[in-house]
């Protein structure tokens, strides 16, 4: 799975081959048809359609999904949804209230906040090594600790985010994309069965 902020980029990148397999690191990427669409839901009850490219590497053979990063791996919600309800529930909402707000079962929220909760150190971890590569630094400024993991985590992929427009120019506009990219998207992936 090749999760991407700029979905177009990575397309156009993909068909120039310029994509390097994250399987074994040496072979180029070449696209390979698409996967199955999916429906997404967005915030308001909004749905999107994605019919995600997939690439195949020359050398070793493996397949790879290239997701765009607003939507995260193997779920039927956007990173939008997701994250409104990780927020919702650092501001003290249970899952029942914000399953109501955002139009979802209070089992589905339970889910999300658990799998985050539990992949939250890993997130802040991942998210404090992109900080200093976008940064330049060896040792980033850490963000203020908050009062959980989750909320730590949090943070730190939202750092991650502001020094991303700051040092890129990237356009706020694709606020969603990039916090996925940055550690929602690939920490919301449920695990896979068996």
């Amino acid at each position: 799975m090749l999760l991407c902020a700029d979905a177009a980029a990575a397309s156009a990148d993909l068909a120039d081959g310029l994509l390097v397999c994250p399987s074994c690191r040496t072979g180029q990427l070449k696209p390979w048809g698409h996967g199955r669409e999916r429906v997404i839901r967005l915030l308001n009850g909004a749905l999107a359609r994605l019919r995600p490219q997939r690439a195949r590497c020359g050398s070793c053979g493996r397949t790879h999904i290239v997701l765009p990063s607003w939507c995260a791996p193997r779920r039927a919600d956007a990173v939008q949804v997701i994250g409104a309800a990780a927020a919702l529930a650092l501001a003290g909402a249970g899952s029942a209230r914000i399953g109501a707000v955002l139009g979802v079962p209070a089992a589905t929220v339970r889910g999300w906040l658990r799998c985050l909760r539990s992949r939250a150190e890993d997130m802040r971890q991942d998210a404090m090594h992109q900080l200093g590569f976008i940064a330049g630094l060896a040792d980033p400024p850490l963000p203020a600790l908050s009062r959980s993991p989750l909320g730590d985590a949090l943070d730190a992929v939202a750092a991650c985010v502001h020094a991303a427009i700051a040092r890129f120019g990237l356009p706020r506009a694709d606020l969603w994309a990039l916090l996925g990219r940055f550690g929602l998207a690939r920490h919301l992936a449920p695990a896979r069965a068996g």
